[in-house]
C-alpha cells in the first residue's frame, strides 16, 4: 500500500512540475505591437521563460513585428501569409492566406487575432484553428497595426481613415478622416486614441465616437507610432524631430532634433524616465522623457526603422545591415550583436521590431527568416549564411590553387 501511495505521490509531483512549466510559458505575453495599448515596449516579464534557439524560413520577406501570445508566435509575410508558429521550436501550427502583403502586426485578445493586409481587409482570426471569424473592408491598404480595447478594434489605412470596428462582428462603429495615409499604429489611453498621419499631423480622437480631441502639426509625415507615459504622448516625425505632447490638449512640452527622419516608434522605461528611439541615419537615442535632454547616443551607421525593445537592463534594436544589437539601457554600451549573415548587409535587413520575453528574443528579417535567440547566454542559431560563406571560402581557395598551378605550369614551359 505504501509503495502504491509513493508512486502516486511521485506522479502528482511530476504533474505539478509540468503544470508549473506550462503556466510559465503560457503566462508570457506580447499580444500586440509594442506589447500594450500605451506602446511603451516595456513589460515586467517572467525571467524563467526561455525557448530554444532556432530559425525558420517563411514564404517571403518579413517586415512586420511578431506577436507572442501563450505558446505561439504570430507573423505575417509580404507574400500575404499569416503564420502561427510554436514559440519553443518554430514548428508551424497553422497558416492563413490573404490577398496582399502583410505589413501590419497582429493584435491578440482572448481567442481572437486581428491583422490588416494590403488587400485592404482587416481580418479577425481564431487563434486556435486559424479560421476566419470575419473581415472588414477598408478603402485601401492596411499597413497600420491594430489596437484593441474591450469593444473595438482601431486601425489606420492608406485611405487616410482611422477605422473603429466592432470586435465581435466586424461592423464599422465610426471613422475619422485625415488628409493622407495612416501607417502609424494607434495607441489608446483614457478612452482616447492617438495616432499619426502622412498629412504631417498627430491626432487624438475619442474612442467612443471618433470626435476630435486635438491635433498637432509637425513638419512632415508621421509614420512613427505614439507611446504614452506620465500624461505625455511621445512620437517621431519625418521632419527629424521627436515630440513630447501633452496627452490632454496636444500642446508641445518639448521636441528633440534627431538629425534625420524618425520612422522608428519610441519605447519608454517609465521607472528610468527614459525614451529610446532610432533614426534613419542609424543613431539610437536615449532621451529623458521629462525634458528631452539626451542621455546617450549610439551611431550604428545603418538605418533603424524598427522600434527598440526594453528588457531587464538591456535595449534591443535591429538595423538595415541585418544585425540585432543588444545595448546597456543606462549607457548604450554594446553588450552583444547577433547577425545571421555574420557580416553587414549579407543577410536581410531588419526593419521590424524585436519581441523579448525572459531570456528569449524573437526577430524577423527581410530574408524571410524568423530567429529565436537566447539573450541570457548570448547565443543564436547558426544561420544558413554560414554555409554560403563556407562555400565562398572553398571556391576562393580552389581558385587560388588553380591560379597558382597555372602560374607554375607557365614558368615550367618557359
Amino acid at each position: 500500500m505504501n509503495k502504491i501511495l509513493k508512486k502516486y505521490g511521485i506522479c502528482i509531483v511530476v504533474l505539478l512540475l509540468l503544470m508549473g512549466s506550462l503556466s510559465s510559458l503560457s503566462a508570457t505575453q506580447w499580444p500586440m505591437f509594442q506589447d500594450n495599448l500605451k506602446h511603451t515596449g516595456y513589460v515586467n516579464q517572467d525571467s524563467s521563460y526561455s525557448t530554444q534557439t532556432w530559425s525558420v524560413q517563411l514564404d517571403g520577406p518579413i517586415t512586420t513585428t511578431p506577436v507572442l501570445c501563450g505558446d505561439k508566435i504570430y507573423i505575417g509575410t509580404e507574400e500575404g501569409t499569416l503564420y502561427a508558429l510554436d514559440a519553443q521550436d518554430g514548428t508551424e501550427v497553422w497558416t492563413f492566406t490573404t490577398n496582399g502583403a502583410i505589413h501590419s502586426s497582429c493584435a491578440v485578445s482572448d481567442n481572437d487575432l486581428y491583422v490588416g493586409s494590403d488587400d485592404g481587409y482587416l481580418y479577425s482570426i481564431n487563434t486556435y484553428t486559424g479560421d476566419e471569424n470575419w473581415k472588414y473592408k477598408a478603402g485601401d491598404n492596411i499597413q497600420s497595426s491594430p489596437a484593441i480595447d474591450s469593444k473595438k478594434v482601431y486601425v489606420g489605412a492608406d485611405d487616410g481613415i482611422l477605422h473603429a470596428i466592432d470586435r465581435d462582428n466586424g461592423d464599422l462603429e465610426w471613422e475619422y478622416k485625415t488628409d493622407d495615409n495612416i501607417q502609424s499604429s494607434p495607441s489608446i489611453h483614457n478612452d482616447t486614441v492617438y495616432f499619426g498621419s502622412d498629412d504631417d499631423k498627430v491626432y487624438a480622437v475619442s474612442a467612443d465616437d471618433g470626435s476630435l480631441v486635438w491635433e498637432y502639426n509637425t513638419g512632415d509625415d508621421v509614420k512613427s507610432s505614439p507611446a504614452i507615459a506620465n500624461g505625455t504622448v511621445f512620437i517621431g516625425s519625418d521632419d527629424n524631430q521627436v515630440y513630447a505632447l501633452d496627452e490632454e490638449n496636444g500642446t508641445e512640452e518639448w521636441s528633440y532634433n534627431a538629425g534625420s527622419s524618425v520612422i522608428s516608434s519610441p519605447s519608454i522605461d517609465e521607472r528610468q524616465s527614459t525614451l529610446y528611439v532610432g533614426t534613419e541615419k542609424g543613431n539610437i537615442l536615449a532621451l529623458d522623457i521629462r525634458d528631452g535632454l539626451r542621455k546617450w547616443e549610439v551611431k550604428t551607421g545603418n538605418m533603424i526603422n524598427g522600434t527598440p525593445s526594453i528588457f531587464g537592463t538591456n535595449v534591443a534594436v535591429g538595423t538595415s545591415a541585418g544585425s540585432m544589437l543588444m545595448l546597456n539601457k543606462f549607457t548604450g554600451e554594446n553588450i552583444w550583436t547577433y547577425n545571421p549573415g555574420y557580416i553587414d548587409n549579407f543577410a536581410g535587413s531588419i526593419s521590424a521590431s524585436p519581441v523579448t520575453s525572459g531570456g528569449s528574443l524573437f526577430m524577423v528579417s527581410e530574408d524571410g527568416y524568423v530567429y529565436s535567440l537566447n539573450t541570457d547566454q548570448k547565443v543564436g542559431p547558426t544561420g544558413i549564411y554560414a554555409y554560403y560563406l563556407l562555400a565562398m571560402l572553398v571556391v576562393i581557395i580552389a581558385l587560388g590553387v588553380i591560379i597558382k598551378k597555372l602560374v607554375i605550369d607557365k614558368r615550367i614551359r618557359k
